[in-house]
């Protein structure tokens, strides 16, 4: 592999052991996928920064690297955690792990991470078309490369961490346009609402698991909207391993990547396969909790929720609401008299984490309701909850006193 002057500086040690470590770790990762150089970055974004996904191991592994003084080249950010830093009794945490993971925390900042804890970095610094990052969250990968026209690979929370102290990574996948380019068309039955976020959510889980890893071409009656392509990306990145997709009308260039492809295979999501998925009122009778927030919710989704809730009397007798969002998002909600409303309204609004990565999920709840296809993947995985897709118009009429 090529190295630049100052990327030999780093490698012999010259800026530092941490420095030298990580660059270690990226050219040889990049070797072994044949890249021939490195490139700058500008945006790293590091995951599995929740106690409960990499435990004591991987909290020393990040004091370690704070204590011996390392820091980051460029703009850096954290995942979501496993508890509301701001406020930890909003959900069921023991003291003991809510320490553990201030720790992970504080080690991060130490560093010179953004105090972010969230899924959705493009909210806090929106990606640039071409612009390389680095990054560890798979639908966050997914959305910097279908709808802002970024480029990343999905990395693991240990490279991108190592990407974060370099400002590096390496010429490889995504950061390539030829394999940007789409390999299979995945057409849509003309009953499937994209511009639903349960219905996108569960077209993107069901592109996943037909289609893997590739880069599908969405061919849909218009561009959905933003909050939908989120669902969707976030879905096909969780049941497969989807880390673009190119959708007409939306993704930056794509009538080139479209051109460039050539013919492709055709793949059929047809209405029935989403019916199965997304199944009717019949079954909301047996959830006790509805979830929204996965990714975390954004300023639009929350006040269309208290507008929602408002006009319906607020929450039905049961059921409890939990609504996880960026602390950034929560600050301007806030400020707007948005988090008061939903509080009124029985909501519980979480920050920094989500019922995915914190143990306060576990065992307590019957059935789940999400509009995320990623959460109804990973919470019966991780969290053992029992969880169904809906429509965002029917977890309106689920959690509303007047139904």
């Amino acid at each position: 592999m090529h190295l630049t002057r100052e990327e030999e500086r780093m490698l012999s040690g010259e800026l530092g052991e941490p420095v030298a470590r990580a660059l270690d770790v990226i050219v040889k990762v990049g070797e072994a996928l044949g890249a021939e150089r490195l490139i700058p970055i500008s945006h790293a974004h590091v995951s599995g920064a929740s106690y409960l996904t990499i435990g004591e191991p991987g909290l020393l592994f990040v004091k370690s690297l704070a204590d011996q003084g390392a820091r980051v080249r460029v703009f850096s950010t954290l995942n979501p955690v496993g508890v509301d830093l701001a406020n930890p009794g909003v959900l069921d945490v023991d003291r003991g792990f809510w320490e553990k993971q201030k720790m992970v925390v504080e080690s991060f900042l130490r560093m010179g991470f953004q105090e972010s804890m969230t899924c959705t970095p493009y909210l806090l610094r929106k990606p640039r078309p071409g612009e390389h990052l680095s990054w560890g969250e798979s639908s966050a990968v997914a959305l910097a490369n279908t709808y802002y026209g970024a480029h990343s690979n999905r990395e693991g929370g240990p490279l991108a961490l190592m990407s974060a102290l370099t400002g590096r990574t390496y010429e490889a996948g995504m950061h390539l346009e030829e394999n940007r380019l789409p390999r299979a068309q995945v057409l849509l039955d003309r009953g499937i609402d994209m511009g639903d976020e349960g219905m996108a959510g569960a077209v993107g889980y069901l592109v996943g698991e037909k289609l893997g890893s590739t880069v599908p071409l969405i061919s849909t009656r218009g561009p959905p909207p933003f909050d939908a392509i989120r669902a969707y990306t976030a879905a096909a990145g969780a049941s497969g391993g989807i880390a673009m997709s190119v959708i007409e009308g939306v993704t930056p260039g794509w009538r080139r990547l479209v051109e460039k492809a050539g013919p492709l295979e055709r793949v059929w999501v047809e209405e029935r396969e989403v019916r199965d998925l997304v199944p009717g009122e019949e079954v909301l009778e047996d959830v006790d909790l509805a979830f929204l927030g996965c990714p975390h919710a954004s300023l639009e989704e929350l006040e269309d929720l208290a507008r929602v809730l408002e006009e319906c009397g607020g929450l039905r007798e049961g059921l409890s609401f939990w609504v996880s969002t960026s602390r950034h998002v929560y600050g301007i909600a806030r400020e707007m008299g948005i988090v008061a409303k939903l509080e009124e309204r029985g909501v519980r609004v979480i920050r920094d984490t989500c019922p995915i990565v914190s143990p306060a999920t576990r065992g307590r709840f019957r059935r789940i309701a999400t509009v995320s296809g990623k959460s109804f993947f990973y919470l019966p995985r991780l969290q053992e909850a029992p969880s169904v897709i809906v429509p965002y118009s029917l977890l309106k009429r689920l959690v509303c006193a007047k139904r």
